[in-house]
């Protein structure tokens, strides 16, 4: 999937999201007792692995990266899945 014509660190911004759902640290409901510290977590997280410039919110979805990717995942579809949950959290209007 790389190099990503727009700069994005595909690689990244995937580990970081994958990583924390398989690890149950996504932010759930905001009526869990644990959300407000899941969300800094997944936000702070996120923003140390993944460059703001090379985050999911810049993919104008070209859908150069798609064929390249050996788990015919749809690339530019996750990005901006991955960039409305993202959004959601900043805007602390998120239940994944």
């Amino acid at each position: 999937c790389m190099p990503c014509p727009y700069g994005l660190d595909i690689p990244a911004i995937l580990l970081h999201y994958n990583k924390c759902l398989n690890e149950g640290n996504m932010p759930g409901n905001t009526q869990d007792e644990n959300y407000r510290k899941a969300r800094q977590a997944f936000l702070v997280g996120y923003d140390r692995r993944v460059p703001k410039l090379r985050q999911a919110n810049h993919c104008i979805g070209c859908g150069q990266c798609t064929p390249h990717c050996p788990q015919q995942i749809n690339i530019p579809k996750e990005l901006h899945r991955i960039d409305r949950d993202v959004e959601a959290l900043k805007q602390n209007k998120i239940s994944i």
